[in-house]
């Protein structure tokens, strides 16, 4: 595999809950090589968004990074001065939020806005600047120049995110970080966005990093898979790796909770997920986890490589697990220990 274009070693979050300063995301590392897509699952409340804005220092208001460090084309971001981190983030790594309305200033309209980087950070003149927007506004698959004049307020949230998404390639980024691109959107507007994503993607050899807890989605766009809980990685794999041979029985719960995914029935994770600031001790998943034994609620595990997969489960060679193959019998449960 190429050289990363995209690393993150160590990222620690904290968030102020209630005056106090307290860890949701800690140790997460990962990297991304050139046209590679890494897609970051889980259940909602698993930290997913503030690992991915986290490591470019967007997060928002009440979050903040406090360890670790990202690294763009070999050079750490934790480095540079703010200008530098501003033309870099700005240019050589492009972000597309959740809210895809929200995220445009109503006030102005979309066609200046999606420039504003392009004039902060080259020599391009107005002109220039402005034939590059109609240009990304049409890759979209936009009418060009009645988008270019049109504010938020007068657009689809589908094509709102198809305008911030021009915005995002307009500099031609290296990394695009899509943060739950298809919130909101109706099942054929978000198909039509994850394939105009995917094929950006692969024409341009771009680093994708998608937050999402579609397995549908992650199924058909995604080489590599990064499961989130509890504020940190228990599960990293190849896509095909991690839905036909999971490791982690959460990893197993999320595949075994999509119709469609295994034959038979559905077999959904029992419990809900702890706050992020509220972990058990232990492993993070043990309350909900149909294997845990004393050393599961003891010890947090760390992640391993097991059989390709990197994993954080003290039973991960012990268990069986069924994934997406719904012809295989089950086993029972792992033994103590």
């Amino acid at each position: 595999m190429s050289e990363p274009v995209f690393r993150v070693e160590g990222l620690q979050v904290d968030v102020n809950i209630r005056g106090s300063r307290i860890v949701v995301i800690d140790g997460v590392s990962f990297s991304i090589a050139p046209g590679e897509s890494l897609a970051l699952v889980g259940e909602s409340g698993s930290g997913k968004s503030l690992i991915a804005l986290g490591a470019v220092d967007l997060l928002p208001r009440g979050a903040r990074v406090v360890g670790g460090r990202t690294f763009f084309e070999g050079r750490a971001l934790q480095d540079l001065e703010d200008a530098d981190w501003r033309r870099l983030v700005g240019m050589g790594i492009g972000v597309l939020f959740q809210d895809a309305v929200g995220a445009w200033d109503p006030m102005e309209i979309l066609g200046t806005q999606s420039g504003e980087a392009l004039g902060t950070h080259t020599e391009m003149s107005d002109e220039e600047i402005r034939d590059r927007v109609l240009d990304a506004l049409g890759e979209v698959q936009l009418p060009r120049r009645l988008k270019y004049v049109s504010f938020a307020h007068q657009v689809s949230r589908g094509q709102a995110q198809r305008a911030m998404l021009a915005s995002a390639l307009l500099a031609a980024p290296r990394v695009l970080i899509a943060d739950e691109p298809l919130s909101g959107l109706d099942v054929t507007v978000a198909r039509a966005v994850l394939d105009l994503i995917d094929d950006l993607r692969r024409r341009r050899g771009m680093g994708l990093l998608m937050v999402t807890h579609d397995l549908g989605v992650v199924a058909s766009v995604a080489d590599r898979v990064a499961v989130v809980y509890g504020g940190t990685l228990v599960e990293v794999a190849a896509t095909d790796v991690l839905y036909h041979f999971p490791k982690h029985p959460y990893t197993d719960g999320l595949l075994g909770s999509v119709p469609g995914f295994a034959r038979g029935r559905l077999r959904p994770i029992e419990g809900d997920a702890p706050e992020l600031w509220e972990l058990p001790e232990g492993c993070s998943f043990g309350p909900r986890c149909p294997y845990a034994v004393d050393r599961c609620r003891r010890e947090r595990p760390a992640a391993r490589p097991v059989d390709g997969t990197r994993v954080a489960c003290h039973l991960a060679e012990d268990l069986d697990l069924q994934g997406i193959r719904g012809d295989r019998p089950e086993r029972g449960r792992a033994g103590s220990g």
